[in-house]
Formats: structure tokens, sequence, C-alpha cells
């Protein structure tokens, strides 16, 4: 007696749960054909007495071997006539095989050569005995298969093709970020890229617990089912978690009809984040090897201990190209009770990812971090580093809005050996924005004076210089919370222009004629001589460059 149709397992059922992964369908289309049993022959010239209808025959390449194609054809259409499901074949089909399956309305399914028949008959009988065992041995079969393409180095995208292949559904793979690593869209989708990825970059579009990544990697479920609008319909996935450590690292989603999802969709979500965690530790670890040898040979060929030969040595394994021409920046944060280094390098890293110039990162004695980055021949004014200093400082604004990023930057470095002083210079840069508190990159050749005045401060004279103009100054703000500092510094900002002058700092010009009279009678220098005029505005601008400077004068 033929069991109730709802539990008939189809041709659709055997290639997703029983067959190889990799398995071809040829000939008829059909894959709704119910199946009731499966066969391996041992003679095709004797089918009627093996097989049976409503059978799948399974033909071991010994048993069609021997056979003329002619032979060959005529069995197919006794299968046909026998009411045959389908033909199971483990060699090459023919074209003229193919032709003439597809005419007679047959389902031929090519499997690997190499594929076990015992294994396949196995498989096929478990899951019309049993169907949920074998559903969760597939889930098992595709995890070792996810798992070995990983060790043989294939990639997320071959293993995402594999997920998609199973399913039939849209898989895809995010990271942290959410950017998407790999995605697979079955050939009969006509569901866009572009619209698949905007439906899913967003955090809130993640479900309530995969939102923190903590949370996620502590959570009992496995996979969550929610419906997202992409492009012009609505569509249903189920997601896991990539769980590494104490946090997610990820995200694997099957995407397709509400109606269509199953629990063998399920089980390749799970299945495939388990898989993507490995894949991600993996070229972690080989990304760890490579930044420990970026750090020892830019840290050598900066301090000037490596000899030149090694260096070039070290430079051909390091995966990028240092004879050409590059900018050098250095970033680190303003200020007491700032992010770590990581929080910075972090996301930089990420801005590289999908810039078109590669970039060497390092940090340096957790103090700041150094980027060097390749330029185009044609790139002369740095233009392509401002972008990606002012990209990453809108970005860290929106995440960190009480810490200021500071950037120096310098080059074109032309060669290797010029490194180490164009690195010097953008660090110079970069503590001169900490000192001047600029929100701006600062770039090396546009010092100006601060380039000598930052050579001078080291000597006592003029740091003896600069106190005894600016610093009663400095004292008396300090005494009296006043700003005869600011006042100065905004008079000679605006070129010594009282009205403006004025008008920049919310006061009258009566108001400013006092202080002006103020600090010339403080620092004892008067305005309208140019050589005392210079001398304060020297002394000013050498204090302002101190280390040790912290009032609220500077800028």
């Amino acid at each position: 007696m033929d069991k109730p149709t709802a539990d008939k397992v189809t041709l659709a059922d055997v290639l997703r749960f029983a067959l190889p992964l990799d398995t071809r369908v040829i000939g008829s289309e059909d894959r709704q054909r119910a199946a009731n049993w499966a066969v391996v022959i041992t003679d095709f010239t004797t089918l009627q007495e093996q097989a049976r209808a409503g059978d799948i025959v399974i033909a071991p390449a010994n048993v069609l071997s021997q056979l003329t194609e002619h032979e060959f054809i005529t069995g197919l259409r006794n299968m046909v006539n026998l009411s045959v499901v389908a033909l199971i074949m483990f060699q090459p089909v023919s074209g003229e095989i193919a032709r003439q399956a597809a005419a007679a309305g047959l389902v031929i399914l090519a499997v690997p050569v190499d594929a076990s028949v015992r294994d396949i008959h196995q498989d096929i009988a478990g899951l019309l005995v049993d169907r949920q065992k074998q559903i969760a041995e597939r889930g098992m079969q595709l995890y070792r298969r996810l798992t070995e393409m990983s060790r043989e180095d294939q990639g997320l995208d071959a293993m995402t093709e594999v997920m998609a292949r199973l399913t039939g559904k849209i898989v895809v793979v995010q990271d942290k970020r959410l950017d998407v690593v790999a995605m697979s869209i079955p050939d009969e989708s006509d569901t866009d890229s572009k619209a698949v990825q905007e439906a899913l970059d967003l955090t809130e579009q993640l479900p309530a617990p995969l939102q923190n990544r903590k949370t996620a990697a502590a959570a009992t479920q496995s996979q969550w089912q929610q419906l997202l609008p992409i492009g012009d319909r609505q569509m249903a996935r189920l997601i896991s978690p990539i769980i590494s450590g104490d946090r997610a690292r990820g995200y694997v989603s099957v995407i397709g009809s509400p109606d269509a999802l199953d629990i063998l969709d399920g089980l390749t979500a799970e299945h495939g984040a388990a898989a993507c965690a490995l894949e991600m530790a993996k070229v972690k670890a080989i990304s760890e090897v490579k930044k420990e040898l970026r750090g020892n040979f830019l840290e050598g060929l900066l301090a000037g201990t490596l000899p030149a030969r090694e260096a070039e040595r070290l430079a051909g394994r390091l995966d990028h190209d240092t004879n050409r021409r590059h900018a050098i920046m250095a970033f680190s944060w303003d200020g007491k009770d700032a992010p770590s280094m990581r929080r910075l390098e972090s996301p930089l890293n990420w801005l590289l990812s999908n810039h078109s110039r590669p970039a060497l990162v390092h940090i340096f004695g957790d103090d700041h971090v150094c980027v060097f980055q390749a330029l185009a021949d044609d790139d002369r004014d740095l233009s392509t580093a401002r972008e990606l200093a002012r990209r990453l400082r809108d970005h860290l604004r929106a995440e960190f809005p009480s810490n200021r990023l500071l950037c120096g930057l310098s080059g074109p470095a032309s060669e290797l050996t010029e490194w180490p002083l164009v690195y010097r210079q953008a660090a110079q840069a970069m503590n001169l924005a900490r000192r001047l508190h600029a929100d701006s990159t600062v770039t090396f050749d546009s010092l100006g004076i601060y380039q000598l005045l930052i050579q001078l401060e080291e000597e006592p004279a003029a740091g003896h210089f600069s106190d005894r103009i600016v610093g009663p100054l400095v004292e008396y703000d300090k005494r009296h919370r006043s700003s005869l500092m600011e006042t100065i510094i905004a008079y000679f900002r605006h070129h010594g222009n009282v009205s403006q002058t004025a008008e920049a700092l919310y006061i009258h010009r009566n108001t400013l004629s006092y202080r002006l009279d103020r600090i010339q009678e403080m620092t004892g220098q008067d305005l309208d001589n140019p050589d005392e005029r210079l001398a304060l505005q020297l002394a000013l601008k050498l204090w302002q460059v101190r280390p040790d400077t912290y009032a609220s004068g500077r800028n």
C-alpha cells in the first residue's frame, strides 16, 4: 500500500538528503516524482526482473561499461516503461544519452565517479525508512565536507557555493561588521545580490539576541528565523552566528521564500556557521603570523637595526610591494582615558580592506598606529591618504564621540630607504596635532615654522625665552580665570585686525583694547614694534608646541 502523499520521499528530497553534494541532474528536470525504494542492478538487460515502478535504479559503472550506446538507450526506454523514477550513474553521460533521457522523460542522476555505491544505496534507503535520521546525517555530511574544504584552503566562497547548491537557497556569510564576505545565489533565483546586501547590512536587522556579539555566543539557541523585505518581496532567512571564543565573529544566513525553508536549511545554517568559525579562525591565525612578521620588519627598519640586505629579504616576504611610492601616516588618540590602539587599528584595517591602495598597518609601542600606504604614480598631493584619514576620523567620531583622533602625514617616500625619515616626519606631525589640538590631518610639509620650533623645544634657551615672555600671561589666566592667552592667539590669527578679533571673541573693541594693553604690559612687548611683536609671536608658538603645555589658551 502506498504511503500518504505528504509522507512521500521525492527525487528533490533524495538530491538534498542522500546523494553527493555535487550530483548533476540530466534529462528530465521533474524532481517531484515520489520514490518507493532504491535498487542496485547487476545486469542492465534484465531490468524487468530487478526493478519495479517507483524505484530508483542504481547502476554501478561495471554494469554499464560493457554496453553499447544502442543497448544503453534501449535500457532507458525499458526504465520508462517500468515507471522507474530515476537512474543513478557513476560515469560521464554523453550528449546523446542526455538527449535520449530528456526525450523519454527520464531523470538521470550523475554522481561523482568515485562515489560509493554502498553508501549511496544505504543513504537513500535510510531516507526512505527514517527521514529525520537521514536529514540529521545529511547535516553532518555537510559539516564534514565544509571542514574538509577549509583544510584544503578552498575558502568561504567555495564553502558558500556548496551550501547554496545543497539547499537551493541564497546563502550569505557576513563578518562581525555585517560586511558580506561570501554570497551564493542559485542560478534559478531572480533575486538581485545588491538587494540582499542592503537588506542585511544593519545590526538592527539582526534578531535581538544576535545584536550583541557576546550575547549571541552565550545563547543556547543555534539558529533564528525572521522575515526580511528584500527588493520588492518578503523573504525569510534562517541565521546562525559564527561563534569563536566568547563572541560572534560573523553570521551565516540561508534565505528563501517564507514557505520554502525547512529542517535541512536550518541544519545548513547551523553546521555552516560551525565550519565557517574554523575557517575564520584559520584565516585569523595566518593573519597574526603575517602581522608579527610585518611588525618585526617595520620596527627593525625604522629603528635602523636592519641591514639593507636583510631589509630587502624580509620585504620580499610581506606580500606587499615596498618598491612603490608610499605615504606614511601616524594615528593616535588625544587626551586621557582614550580607547586602546586595537580599537583604532581594527576599523582602520576594515577601511583599508575596501580601499584600492594596499597598505601596511602596525601598532608601535601601544602608543600610535602607523600606516604605510602605497600610492599611484600620479598621486603627488597625497590625496588618497588624506581621504583615508578623513574616513577614519568620521567613523571613529560616531563610535567614540568624546575622543579626538590625531593624524600626522608625510611623504611620499620613493624607496624603502626613505621610510625611516618620512615616518619620523609623520610622527612629528601627529605630535604637533596633539599639542595644537588639531581636528584635521596635519601634514609635515604644512608645518612651516613649526618644523624649526620642534627642533628647538629641547634647547633651554628656547624654553627660557618662552617662559619669560608668555609665562606671565599663562599664570595670570590661571589665577584669575581670564583669557589673555586666548585673546593674543586670536589677535595674531586675525593678523592684528582689531575689529575681526573682537568679533571672533564676542567682545567690544574697547574690551579688546584693554586686554591688549594688559598683554603688552605683562609681556614687556610692544605690539606696534615689529621686532617685539615678532618676539611675542615666536614665544607664543614655542609655548604652544611644548609637550607640557595644557593651559586653556592652547589652540
